[in-house]
């Protein structure tokens, strides 16, 4: 999945002047009709899961119906129900969107908003169960973790949205012909698997009569400080990149590497954050009794190394800053905050 770097000048992901942002102003029909298509996008998956659960017949006997079927597989199998219905619900309809649309935009805010949406399913199961207070301590930091991660892809979007999509499915639709059948695979059912793997500790914490104790505290506690570590770490960027925008329009040179506050100690201190977060998390699933739950997080973690290499590839491709940024690397710990080096 890493890719070659290359030569080719990017628009940056967290520049305001890009003119995608020109061409669809917050205030337009464009803007309001895509919040809306974000909003209604959900809705089959959410009837689906009222309909599941709903006390109907459940049976996948001949002549029982679709409705059946689907009621007995959610409540007998509820981890092949999820993924049933992130295939129909996310898989196939963004990517038919994205087809029309010519962008993968919608997968990136709805990576956001399926961890609570998976939790809302795992809790709906009839025969959920959960030692309190744990359900409700893991709900309240799935959500916060949610309503940070929105609110930075808003903030870096400035309020558009789908104006412009990840710079990998951006670099991959340059390069491919055929990247509309590719991007089901790249985009879509990749996510399947990370996202559905991630929340597999939701699930376990809702099949469990281990009860809450010491190390729950220390894991919610593990899981609130990652999430504490990635909005400050996005907040500086976000602050640093502003920066360089008024610099250039001022006609001043811009600084070419962040390296103060979290980024002086750790190159991706929000990846380490996003990373703290969902260990912990799969921490509960193992002490719900679900030791097997991590695997999913495990995934991820070599997933979002590949990315890191990714990004790191294409920041030493950019010519105004590859030798800073190469110098950087030299002093600075990649995911864990550490101590700096000496100067390169």
């Amino acid at each position: 999945m890493a890719e070659a770097s290359t030569a080719r000048l990017e628009a940056d992901p967290y520049d305001p002047d890009d003119a995608a942002f020109a061409r669809q102003p917050v205030w337009s029909l464009r803007n309001a009709g895509q919040l809306l298509l974000a909003l209604l996008v959900a809705t089959p998956s959410i009837y689906a899961t009222a309909l599941a659960y709903d006390g109907g017949p459940a049976s996948c006997a001949s002549g029982a119906g679709p409705l059946a079927c689907w009621r007995l597989i959610a409540i007998e199998q509820p981890i092949v129900a999820i993924h049933l219905l992130f295939f129909v619900g996310v898989c196939l309809l963004l990517w038919a969107i994205s087809l029309v649309q010519r962008s993968c935009w919608l997968i990136d805010l709805y990576w956001t908003l399926v961890p609570p949406l998976a939790f809302g399913f795992f809790a709906a199961h009839p025969a959920a169960t959960s030692q309190p207070p744990r359900a409700s301590l893991v709900l309240a930091l799935v959500l916060i973790w949610s309503l940070r991660l929105t609110y930075n892809y808003l903030r870096r979007e400035r309020m558009r949205f789908g104006a412009r999509e990840d710079w990998r499915f951006a670099k991959k639709r340059r390069e491919m012909k055929g990247f509309w059948w590719f991007s089901f695979f790249y985009a879509y059912l990749s996510q399947q698997v990370l996202l559905l793997g991630l929340v597999l500790p939701l699930w376990a914490i809702h099949h469990s009569e281990v009860p809450f104790g010491a190390f729950d505290l220390v894991c919610s506690g593990l899981m609130a400080l990652g999430i504490a570590i990635a909005h400050l770490a996005d907040t500086q960027l976000h602050a640093f990149m502003k920066a360089n925008a008024e610099r250039a329009r001022r006609g001043e040179d811009k600084v070419m590497v962040l390296d103060t506050g979290l980024w002086r100690h750790a190159r991706h201190p929000n990846y380490f954050g996003e990373q703290l977060f969902w260990w912990a998390l799969a921490g509960l699933g193992v002490l719900a009794g679900h030791p097997w739950v991590v695997v999913g997080t495990l995934l991820n973690s070599v997933v979002m190394l590949v990315v890191t290499i990714m990004t790191e590839q294409r920041m030493v491709a950019r010519g105004e800053r590859a030798s800073a940024y190469q110098a950087y690397r030299r002093r600075t710990s990649m995911w864990i905050p550490w101590f700096v080096r000496g100067d390169a």
